[in-house]
C-alpha cells in the first residue's frame, strides 16, 4: 500500500510549512475576494471605488502566480515539465468550461451555470490535480 509520501515524486514533496508559505498569497487573495464581495454590497459606493474594490483580489492573486512560478522554476526538468503541463491543462479545461457555460447561457440554457469565482477556482484546482496525476502516471 502506498503512503501519502509516495504519491508525489520527491522533488515535488514539501513540508506543511513550505506548502503554507507557497500558497499564502492564494489565501490572501481568497480573503480579499470575500471582503470585496461583502464590501460591494454596501450602498453608496461610487463607480471608481466599486471598480477598485472589485479588483482587490488581483494583486495578491498575481503575487500567488509569481510564487508558483518561482517554485516551478526551482524543480528539476522533468517535474517542471509535469507541472507546466498540468497548469496549461487546467487553464485550457477552465477555458472550455467557461466558454461552454457562456454559450449555453447565450442560447437560453443553463440559467444556473454561474459558478462564481469559488466554483471556477475549485474546478481549476480539480483539473490541475487530474492533469498532474495523468502527467505523473505517463512518466512512470
Amino acid at each position: 500500500m502506498k503512503t501519502s509520501s509516495n504519491l508525489l515524486p520527491e522533488p515535488v514533496q514539501m513540508s506543511v510549512r513550505e506548502a503554507l508559505r507557497l500558497n499564502a498569497w492564494a489565501v490572501v487573495s481568497v480573503v480579499a475576494a470575500v471582503v470585496a464581495r461583502v464590501w460591494l454590497q454596501t450602498p453608496g459606493l461610487g463607480g471608481a471605488l466599486r471598480g477598485m474594490v472589485a479588483l482587490l483580489p488581483i494583486l495578491p492573486g498575481l503575487l500567488y502566480v509569481r510564487s508558483l512560478w518561482r517554485w516551478i522554476r526551482g524543480l528539476d526538468e522533468l517535474q517542471r515539465r509535469t507541472q507546466l503541463e498540468a497548469v496549461c491543462g487546467s487553464a485550457l479545461g477552465m477555458l472550455l468550461v467557461t466558454l461552454s457555460a457562456d454559450l449555453l447561457r447565450g442560447a437560453g440554457f443553463g440559467l444556473g451555470l454561474n459558478f462564481g469565482w469559488e466554483g471556477y477556482f475549485v474546478l481549476t484546482f480539480l483539473f490541475y490535480v487530474v492533469a498532474v496525476l495523468v502527467a505523473h502516471r505517463r512518466v512512470r
